[in-house]
């Protein structure tokens, strides 16, 4: 796959929010499946929970695909979050070893974050019948004026300046094929790929819940995707997104 021309891509100049533009589209258009909403500016990105997401105009890849899982019940929508990003990392690792996906959909290099995933479902009874994933990737953005502690680029990384369609297009067939393993029902796979490719797979880590600074190591990831984390004296304790802090310092005493 080598062209942009085999996606159906409805590319703007400036827009606010690529996912708030795809779900216009949606109420005026019947989109395929795998339909992208792409801009070189994005003025007002949505990231989890309310955050903001900074990206310089014409520097990175921000977009959103449209894809229909009615094939995945509503208990199981987590695999969608697991397929978009192991589809990046792919292509990232490719280019160096060293991607890994924070719990629970950011991109990171090492400690530092190359891009996030918002996922906007639409419910339909038990099924999802609709999903918009907004992705936004540092690709050749340098310098960083948020307040974003940990911010890189693959430019940064790879110490070259990157083609940015030709990264979407690897991007975007690498994440197609992985939902396509959902169809296929290949969870079980995904499931193990997400695994092998988390960020602090291994070893024990700094956390911070409502309770507090404590280490622990991670112990799976359940059906809900809570992150399951387990302490030196073996206790589980399970998140929702945002009820536990990754500490990017690892001296917790401080």
């Amino acid at each position: 796959m080598s062209s942009l021309d085999q996606f159906k891509i409805y590319k703007y100049e400036q827009l606010a929010s690529t996912n708030n533009k795809l779900k216009e589209l949606k109420l005026t258009s019947d989109l395929n499946e795998y339909a992208i909403v792409q801009t070189d500016n994005q003025t007002a990105g949505k990231g989890q929970a309310g955050n903001s997401w900074e990206s310089e105009k014409g520097k990175n890849l921000t977009f959103s695909l449209y894809i229909k899982p009615n094939y995945v019940e509503i208990q199981d929508q987590f695999i969608i979050s697991k397929a978009v990003a192991l589809g990046i990392i792919s292509v990232f690792n490719s280019y160096k070893e060293g991607f890994k996906i924070k719990w629970p959909n950011d991109i990171y290099y090492h400690n530092k974050k190359v891009g996030g995933i918002l996922i906007e479902n639409a419910l339909c009874q038990s099924e999802i019948s609709e999903s918009v994933i907004g992705i936004g990737l540092n690709i050749n953005q340098t310098n960083f004026i948020s307040d974003a502690p940990n911010p890189i680029s693959i430019k940064s990384i790879l110490n070259k300046t990157m083609n940015l369609d030709e990264i979407l297009v690897r991007i975007l067939a690498s994440i197609i094929e992985q939902i396509e393993k959902i169809k296929a029902g290949k969870d079980i796979e995904l499931d193990d790929l997400y695994m092998k490719h988390l960020y602090r797979n291994v070893g024990l880590h700094a956390y911070k819940d409502e309770n507090g600074k404590f280490e622990a190591s991670i112990n799976g990831i359940n059906n809900y995707g809570h992150l399951e984390l387990k302490t030196p004296d073996g206790t589980i304790r399970s998140y929702a997104f945002k009820e536990v802090e990754f500490l990017l310092n690892l001296d917790i005493d401080n």
